[in-house]
């Protein structure tokens, strides 16, 4: 990643200083003489205006990127207006520029896309639902507060306590958006109401050393070289803050979504609330990065949810499990047979870590795999972890990257909530670690020479899609140690074929959520209401990755016919991944490119 910024532990430690910015001294664009420095002067506007992102990116806060640590990002619509009004400036003064090389093109085009996809967003930018029980702002901002906010100095500690006393004015906002909400008519299914406001009981509670907020902060002073005095006294504003700030917003939050329960309904669709089909369209366009319609997505998940069952109901033959009216039952009778140590972990704490050492056990038997099909390997380290215990009712497995400054290994981290039986763990892990999630994005930060901005830009449809696409590499190439883990990354691509169908059944056939329920229990043996809240909330997101690896298996098939015994795996990884995830459509062009070249290369040998 371009200009990666350095912070060193002990010199953070002993020169930490006060942040005195102002986003007013920062924040006016200035026309660039480059597009580099487009690219660049528009990531230092965001980041001044967002500090958030930049804690959760690992920025130093005083560095060429600076952002004010001890403030939270403002999301008032004086600042969203102001910040589109940047937006604006930024997409015109893009079309000014002529005479690009070749990458300058493509990152134009990935700029561009980006602008356009939020300057389309404008007229429905106040229609996610406040209320949102997965990707709420109260969850965010435990999250920025507890994984994102480091503490290495007193400075820090002081930014973090003013972080806290500056709830009142992001819930002020967020109640001016729930009012507006509730005026309009968006308001989200009862169900998601109901465990948003279990999740912030949870989070109100008035013994502070169970109070996430507090007992974070003090386990975070504790490398501190501090006096009592200063302790106690940072200890003291920190229970200030959470008392008088952090607790009665919460609160406040909470009493308001109960008030606006009576006027929820049962409906998950998009298409209930003004304007829905076409933010629908909107999302779906943003996620896949493409034209297709929800009705084709439809039909595509229909066609491959068929295809990948017939593949799994083959190896359930071979074991013996053919009794049963539908793919669902046969499903349950093989699922229930997995039982003994061969199948499953022992129960309570001890089973969780004994999954936890076998998530790493083949994580570590799958690094030196990898050079078989890859070139060039990232050297950031990945680790596995547990989700923390008072994330797991609404986390689920996921990756996170490694922070800029290095300061930590990037993590995939298992919702340990509930044990996994490992036929399908190897699968998960190679989703999100390697030859997934982390590879990707390692290989972009440490490999691909390209603006700093580009962190902002999250293309579903290439980030998922490589990661699925990473799982049915490890299956054509023999990596699964049995047929019972070959079932498993079997299942795993059905359950992203059924999202297809699900998500776009929610969201344009107006499926209700039983209706989506019952659909995923016939077709893959089980159901979760969390998993339709899930889509309800993020409208489109999960079509992306089937979509995703769709694509890239039509061009490295497309590259293997055209260049028979010359096809080389790794060149192919190597153009898929060089530029950094991309809009399916520019990956397209890439691997297109580059095959005109070797078909090229190989016709002259010949000659």
């Amino acid at each position: 990643m371009k200009k990666l910024l350095v912070v060193i532990f002990l010199f953070s430690l002993l020169s930490c200083q006060g942040n005195e910015i102002s986003i007013s001294e920062v924040n006016q664009p200035g026309k660039p003489e480059s597009i580099e420095q487009l690219f660049d002067d528009y990531f230092k506007i965001a980041i001044a205006l967002n500090p958030e992102t930049g804690s959760y990116l690992g920025l130093d806060s005083e560095g060429e990127y600076p952002f004010n640590q001890s403030k939270l990002t403002d999301r008032s619509e004086t600042a969203y207006k102001k910040e589109i009004k940047i937006i604006k400036q930024y997409r015109s003064w893009l079309d000014n520029f002529n005479d690009l090389t070749q990458q300058q093109e493509i990152e134009a085009a990935i700029f561009c896309l980006y602008l356009d996809n939020i300057i389309k967003k404008v007229p429905f930018h106040r229609s996610d639902y406040v209320i949102n029980c997965n990707f709420g702002l109260h969850i965010n901002l435990q999250t920025i507060m507890t994984e994102y906010h480091k503490i290495y100095c007193k400075q820090d500690a002081l930014d973090y306590i003013s972080r806290l006393n500056d709830f009142q004015m992001i819930f002020d906002n967020l109640l001016i958006d729930m009012e507006y909400q509730k005026k309009e008519g968006i308001i989200p299914p009862r169900e998601i109401i109901d465990r948003t406001i279990d999740e912030l009981d949870d989070m109100i509670s008035e013994d502070l050393t169970e109070n996430i907020f507090y007992s974070d902060f003090v386990k975070k002073i504790e490398i501190l070289n501090l006096s009592e005095s200063e302790r106690n006294a940072l200890l003291k504003q920190a229970e200030s803050a959470v008392k008088e700030s952090v607790l009665p917003n919460l609160q406040n939050f909470a009493d308001k979504i109960s008030n606006i329960k009576k006027r929820a309904d049962d409906i998950p669709g998009l298409w209930k609330i003004p304007g829905g089909n076409k933010l629908y369209q909107h999302y779906l366009n943003v996620h896949t990065t493409t034209d297709m319609t929800p009705e084709e997505i439809h039909q595509l998940g229909l066609k491959e949810v068929e295809r990948i069952q017939q593949e799994i109901l083959q190896r359930f033959a071979e074991l013996g499990f053919t009794d049963g009216k539908t793919y669902g039952k046969i499903k349950g009778e093989y699922w229930n047979s997995l039982q003994g140590s061969k199948y499953t972990f022992s129960y309570g704490e001890t089973g969780k870590n004994q999954a936890l050492n076998y998530y790493l056990q083949i994580l570590e038997e799958t690094k030196p795999k990898l050079k078989n099909y890859f070139s060039k390997l990232p050297q950031t380290e990945v680790t596995v972890k547990r989700v923390p215990a008072h994330k797991e009712q609404f986390t689920g497995a996921h990756y996170k990257r490694a922070p800029i400054d290095g300061s930590e290994p990037a993590a995939f981290y298992a919702n340990l909530g509930w044990t996994p039986k490992k036929p399908g763990m190897a699968t998960l892990l190679y989703h999100e670690t390697i030859p997934g999630h982390h590879l990707q994005i390692a290989y972009a930060m440490e490999f691909c020479n390209v603006p700093i901005y580009r962190n902002f830009t999250h293309f579903t449809a290439f980030i998922e899609g490589w990661a699925l696409y990473a799982e049915r590499l490890a299956f054509e190439n023999g990596w699964h140690k049995d047929i019972y883990s070959e079932i498993g990354y079997l299942e795993s691509e059905l359950y992203r074929a059924v999202r297809l169908v699900v998500d776009t059944g929610i969201h344009y056939k107006k499926w209700t959520r039983t209706k989506a329920y019952n659909y995923m229990v016939s077709n893959l043996g089980w159901g979760s209401y969390g998993d339709i809240d899930r889509y309800t909330l993020w409208p489109g997101q999960a079509c992306a990755y089937k979509i995703g690896e769709l694509k890239i298996l039509e061009l490295r098939r497309k590259a293997k016919e055209k260049l028979g015994n010359d096809f080389d795996i790794k060149e192919f990884h190597e153009i898929v991944l060089k530029n950094g995830a991309i809009p399916l459509d520019l990956l397209e062009k890439v691997v297109n490119t580059w095959l005109k070249k070797q078909l090229s290369r190989v016709s002259d040998n010949i000659k």
